[in-house]
């Protein structure tokens, strides 16, 4: 029965494209792709899904709203009876599970229903969990509160960066997916309740990755992880350029200054940043304004002495929209917390 069961793929992010290919490879491969826009390429994570699906041979629409008439449309062309998301940023309509034979299912990376909304990865580094998962569930009328089909737990580096859990994450998803999909087109998935404390995470925009260099070093390193690629990253102001903090360390050894000051921190013209509780932390790459990543050492202008810019008391209003709380709580309470 599964077997002819048809179903659409839906995301417009890097993130859903192990997945993708994976079930390809096992002969499994959907009826149809929907994925983003060029226009929309703007987008953290983004990816242009016309190669993968062109190699495989799978019909493709691009659509900037999976509520649209277009894509109504083209899942009624394509007969789908299951629509599987994993990688998309906006809600599913009733309307639009209505007309789905099997509804739909989703992919989310957090313990649900801990860390439903936005920003999930982010976030996730942000409030300093040791362990998440991933989440395989119903979808329904309301964002991430559908039944749960199954969740894969892991656990996180006290160093993690964006990049390694937006990576980890996808082959969790791919691995999910791939277990439940037939028991999904059966119509013989599980579904348990989501139970125990539920939170959810608001939206981040670019302004919020402003650092204070009078925070503790611990949070300045907290932040440029939590933004890596392929989020925006961290940013701080110097001599009014914009200089983004792509990756670097916390380095105790290195003397500090006050805070936001440049001071040497090793052989040749490496460099650092004191934070405010006297720590340094030491950049490896950097974007200048929206110029391309380049090696902190080959740029002059940041010699020891040198201050970066206060952050204006508005800008730091901006970032503090939604507190980033202290340590997560244990695995085995997460969902108790």
């Amino acid at each position: 029965m599964a077997d002819q069961r048809r179903y659409c793929y839906v995301s417009g992010l890097s993130l859903g494209i192990t997945a993708l290919e994976e079930l390809c490879a096992r002969g499994r491969p959907p009826s149809l792709v929907l994925s983003y826009p060029a226009e929309l390429a703007h987008r953290s994570g983004y990816a242009d899904y016309e190669a993968v699906t062109r190699h495989h041979g799978l019909p493709h629409l691009r659509v900037a709203d999976i509520n649209s008439d277009e894509a109504r449309d083209a899942l009624a062309t394509h007969a789908i009876d299951l629509m599987v998301v994993a990688g998309w940023s906006q809600i599913v309509h009733e309307q639009v599970l209505s007309a789905l034979p099997l509804g739909a299912v989703g992919l989310h990376p957090t313990p649900l229903p801990v860390g439903r909304g936005r920003a999930p990865i982010t976030w996730t580094i942000l409030r300093d969990f040791r362990a998440s998962a991933v989440t395989l569930l119903h979808l329904d009328a309301e964002p991430e509160t559908g039944d749960i089909i199954d969740q894969t737990w892991f656990d996180l580096a006290p160093d993690v960066t964006a990049t390694h859990l937006y990576s980890m994450v996808a082959r969790l998803q791919s691995d999910l997916l791939v277990r439940h999909l037939d028991d999904v087109l059966a119509g013989t998935a599980p579904r348990r309740r989501q139970t125990g404390h539920s939170s959810v995470w608001p939206r981040r925009r670019p302004s919020d990755g402003h650092l204070d260099f009078g925070a503790a070093g611990r949070d300045v390193d907290r932040m440029v992880r939590a933004l890596a690629e392929p989020y925006p990253g961290a940013f701080a102001m110097f001599g009014g350029a914009r200089i983004t903090l792509c990756s670097g360390r916390l380095d105790e050894s290195v003397p500090g200054g006050a805070p936001g000051q440049v001071v040497a921190a090793g052989q040749g013209r490496t460099w650092g940043v004191t934070c405010g509780d006297g720590t340094v932390f030491v950049p490896d790459a950097l974007r200048v304004d929206e110029g391309v990543r380049a090696e902190p050492t080959s740029l002059a202008m940041f010699r020891p002495g040198a201050f970066f810019d206060a952050p204006s008391t508005h800008m730091l209003d901006a970032t503090q929209r939604a507190p980033v709380p202290g340590q997560a709580p244990s695995p085995e309470n997460l969902l108790r917390a």
